[in-house]
């Protein structure tokens, strides 16, 4: 049974968002949009106020920030480094079974390596094509963030990208409240899984660089949006990659192994981490015998504009955690620098 098979009632908050969003049978083209100057609701230290809770079973817990802090321009483009780092490492170890280059990870903080992962199988060239363009554009965007901070760079921390049990991977890729699966999320096991992986780490790293971009100084702004719109240009191509693969899957399979089903659960994830918006999609479905419908684009309400998430909401998935905390999951050290806490997010 595939998503567009269930009940309305039977899949959760996420196809109830899919519905709302598309309707029944509509079929969206990607790209980032325009970046516009508004808060929405996002939730975080620096920005608006935490939402009142209503009785609505989509917001049963207040996310609670941390301690507030000033960070200053350099704070914001090294917290965006450091999801790059991850991002970059998953892609190449995935590519080659290798790491970033040395050069690539030195500066302040306490330095790390990578651990988890190895190369991927790739049976499809242009999949492969795909996912080392996005490479490029994460190195190439590593360099940028390097040479622009300067003396104020800080390194690679320690890194976890292990699949399997309790690997930071699979604790991001079910919700509670599934079944314990016979077998882990290991996203080295196909090119279709490290597609699944990929998206993932690419949602976190594109909305969090979309809500920097807004809180940088006035000097900044011009680079800060053009640097958030290359990676959400790179992030609506991994989607669209792993879209194309799901397009080719047979109908008939079970919904545990149909990508589509795969990447709302692991949508539904994120969004539990993040706090009670909800607003995380997976990249499409099938509806009927034929017709299908695609979400290549994360995007926050009616405005198309970009997904956005606070250095508090992404590091509740990174670090797999609803509680505050400064470490864990994908960063057993935490990050260098001084945003590295998580917010209370867990709904």
């Amino acid at each position: 049974m595939t998503i567009s098979d269930k009940e309305p009632g039977a899949f959760d908050t996420t196809r109830r968002q899919m519905i709302r969003w598309f309707g029944t049978a509509s079929v969206m083209a990607g790209g980032l949009a325009l970046l516009e100057g508004c808060n929405d609701d996002v939730v975080g230290s620096e920005n608006v106020k935490t939402p009142t809770p209503t009785a609505s079973a989509s917001a049963t817990a207040t996310p609670t920030p941390p301690p507030s802090y000033t960070a200053t321009d350099n704070d914001r483009l090294n917290f965006m480094l450091q999801l790059h780092y991850l991002y970059g490492s998953y892609l190449v170890r995935g590519l080659t079974g290798g790491t970033l280059p040395a050069a690539s990870t030195t500066g302040s903080g306490t330095a790390g390596g990578v651990s988890g992962g190895r190369a991927v199988t790739f049976t499809d060239n242009m999949t492969r094509a795909t996912v080392g363009e996005v490479a490029n554009a994460v190195l190439g965007r590593i360099g940028y963030l390097r040479r622009t901070l300067g003396g104020a760079v800080t390194a690679q921390p320690a890194l976890n990208i292990a699949g399997g049990d309790k690997g930071p991977f699979d604790m991001i890729a079910r919700v509670p409240s599934d079944t314990p699966p016979a077998s882990f999320f290991d996203p080295y096991s196909s090119q279709e899984d490290f597609l699944l992986g990929a998206v993932a780490l690419s949602a976190v790293t594109m909305t969090a660089s979309v809500d920097q971009s807004y809180q940088v100084s006035a000097g900044m702004l011009g680079a800060a949006g053009a640097f958030a719109a290359g990676v959400g240009a790179s992030d609506g191509v991994i989607r669209n990659a792993l879209y194309q693969r799901a397009l080719l899957q047979a109908r008939s399979l079970p919904a545990t192994q149909i990508l589509f089903e795969r990447s709302w659960r692991m949508a539904e994830a994120r969004n539990r981490l993040d706090g009670p918006r909800n607003l995380d999609a997976g990249i499409g479905w099938f509806a009927g015998d034929t017709d299908f419908g695609s979400v290549i684009q994360l995007r926050d309400g009616g405005n198309w504009v970009a997904l956005r998430r606070t250095p508090e909401e992404a590091l509740g998935i990174l670090y797999a955690s609803g509680s505050s905390v400064a470490s864990g999951g994908f960063y057993p050290n935490g990050l260098n620098g001084l945003i590295k806490t998580s917010g209370i997010n867990i709904v």
